[in-house]
């Protein structure tokens, strides 16, 4: 990752980048970033850009940029003394034990020396981390063993996306959708569906964000949305974080069918903003029905 061409994408943003930290053992990547608010505000933490458990692996600048321009909302003092409240009324780290390592990781700072003494401090970092919390978990630079966790005050990684949609818009989505998993091809429980857009938000920008309101009609959230469970979202986040990246697009079971265009990206197609729709489509990821629909006339077209 080239720190000079990221902060140059970001601009005058009020993000600044100085620094990338890896922790080895656990297979992470971060950046470390100064969020910057329009009245002054200012917070530094690392941010994680690659880590398998929130489906990030971001390699290339452009990527990571839209990526950390979507979190400096969170990072206002408004924002996190909310965050702060609603996670803790929300009691989803109940254990006592954890919950003393939580409730000192909301300072949202480097935190070490003021964790409680315990055997297995990584277990509980862990605990936190399976609620669907975010740590990074950064190496120690005094030399000293072990490393200083950072809660970072953004939504947990089975609700995270470029948008955070409320409470009642993800309800009408569901309902809209017939609570039809599209992967499963069933309705499924709607505690475990979460609206997918079908056009990957890695591939957004400015303009296309834009459009993507929670005012849409009902026609457009059919046709822009559709169902998956969090394994699944998880799944089709990376696949498409790897086509923008690389240029291939993804598979479902290795079915090597697609009903536009091939496995590769169209090099024709603008690789974000509107026009770059065109290049999902025929995609597997992009509409599950739709790429099943086509198959299965494909099939019955070949008499099987």
């Amino acid at each position: 990752m080239d720190l000079g061409a990221l902060q140059v994408l970001l601009g005058d943003t009020g993000i600044i980048v100085s620094e990338i930290v890896e922790n080895n053992k656990a297979s992470e990547v971060y950046v470390k970033t100064k969020f910057v608010q329009d009245n002054g505000f200012e917070w530094d933490t690392y941010v994680p850009y690659v880590d398998r458990r929130a489906g990030l692996n971001i390699v290339v600048e452009q990527a990571l940029a839209g990526y950390l321009k979507s979190l400096k909302q969170y990072f206002t003092k408004e924002a996190m003394r909310e965050w702060r409240q609603t996670e803790i009324a929300r009691g989803l780290i109940s254990g006592p034990v954890t919950s003393a390592f939580f409730n000192i990781l909301l300072s949202f700072k480097e935190e070490f020396e003021r964790f409680p003494a315990n055997p297995n401090p990584a277990r509980r970092i862990q605990d936190i981390k399976d609620a669907g919390y975010t740590v990074a978990s950064v190496p120690r630079l005094d030399g000293t063993k072990g490393y200083n966790r950072i809660l970072l005050p953004i939504p947990l990684h089975t609700e995270m996306s470029y948008e955070t949609f409320s409470a009642q818009f993800k309800a009408r989505v569901i309902r809209l959708l017939n609570e039809r998993n599209a992967f499963e091809a069933r309705a499924t429980a709607k505690k475990s569906l979460i609206p997918d857009h079908k056009f990957s938000e890695v591939r957004w920008n400015e303009e296309t964000k834009g459009e993507n309101s929670i005012n849409m009609t009902d026609d457009e959230i059919i046709k822009k949305f559709q169902l998956l469970d969090n394994q699944r979202n998880q799944q089709k986040r990376e696949i498409c974080r790897k086509c923008f990246q690389e240029g291939v697009r993804g598979t479902i079971y290795g079915i090597d069918y697609f009903y536009k265009g091939t496995n590769l990206w169209d090099k024709n197609i603008p690789t974000t903003g509107k026009e770059a729709e065109k290049g999902c489509e025929g995609c597997p990821w992009y509409d599950i029905e739709e790429w099943r629909n086509q198959l299965n006339n494909a099939l019955k077209q070949n008499g099987l």
